[in-house]
């Protein structure tokens, strides 16, 4: 076991023993429909490259949308989990916050969450970490815990403004190596290689902690156990958060087992999940999470 995964399996264990002695809460109230939708994220949850360059809201994998201008210019409908909401609820008393930014890291959650005060959501979506992993150096990933301190207070926060009966959702963080395996013999914008766009890393292109061409293999496995070890602490972090509530409904959906193929990676940065890949996780985080049928 590496030394990161160790530390996190120690914390996981501190901490189930604090949850064990503390005292077990009231029932939660009935779970409300997910009407009112928030999503807190990163470039991923804004859908950015997936389909044309920069953000494309309407196939973002939680708020995308599907209307008329959609159709007549070819984007391809995802099956959101905003459309799904849609489809099975109604649009009565609907909303759609996207409230995720390019470039967030866990360190940006607390301040994306603040917005739930006025907009009072029953479903809450928070996809982040991607950005956490992908730094410039492997010397800048953050430590366990540091990932701790702004899932717990993100959290605690929540459970503290969202009206009784909420859900929060809680996605992991994808397996960036695998995006590297996979993307490393494709082709993006104009047939560039993917290898040959991430060489601009030098020049500011995300994520130089897994695409460096500098890195070496150890280096990646090393970025990836990262990546595993902040997945395991979300999860405990957001089991330990549902055991206390009295309010609030958390669920943690796995995305690190996603199986990204060449096409669900963006053509344009050879990064970003594709249009495909965004519907891919469309896909597996509604068919995980509590409104599934």
């Amino acid at each position: 076991m590496s030394r990161s995964r160790r530390s996190v399996s120690l914390l996981v264990l501190a901490m189930v023993a604090a949850v064990s002695a503390s005292c077990v809460p009231d029932p939660k109230p009935a779970r409300q429909l997910p009407l009112r939708l928030y999503a807190i994220g990163d470039s991923i949850t804004r859908a950015f490259d997936s389909w044309l360059i920069a953000d494309n809201l309407s196939v973002s994998w939680v708020g995308g949308y599907h209307g008329t201008w959609q159709q007549i210019l070819g984007i391809p409908n995802i099956n959101a989990h905003n459309q799904r909401i849609t489809a099975r609820y109604g649009s009565s008393g609907r909303r759609n916050v996207m409230e995720a930014q390019n470039g967030a890291r866990w360190d940006d959650a607390l301040s994306q969450a603040q917005g739930v005060v006025s907009e009072q959501p029953t479903y809450v979506t928070i996809m982040l970490g991607g950005n956490d992993v992908c730094r410039d150096d492997l010397a800048d990933l953050p430590t366990d815990e540091e990932i701790q301190q702004h899932v717990t207070d993100t959290l605690h926060y929540l459970d503290a403004q969202l009206p009784s009966g909420a859900t929060v959702v809680v996605v992991g963080i994808p397996d960036i190596k695998r995006l590297y395996d996979v993307a490393v013999s494709e082709k993006g914008a104009l047939g560039i290689s993917c290898e040959a766009i991430w060489q601009t890393t030098a020049l500011g292109f995300p994520c130089g902690s897994m695409l460096s061409p500098d890195n070496t293999e150890a280096d990646r496995l090393y970025v990836q156990s990262r990546n595993q070890a902040y997945n395991d602490l979300l999860m405990v972090l957001v089991g330990v958060q549902n055991a206390a509530s009295t309010r609030v409904h958390y669920h943690y959906m796995d995305a690190e087992q996603v199986a990204f193929t060449g096409d669900d990676i963006s053509s344009i940065d050879c990064f970003h999940p594709s249009a495909q890949g965004e519907a891919l996780l469309s896909s597996l985080t509604w068919s995980q999470g509590p409104f599934a049928q």
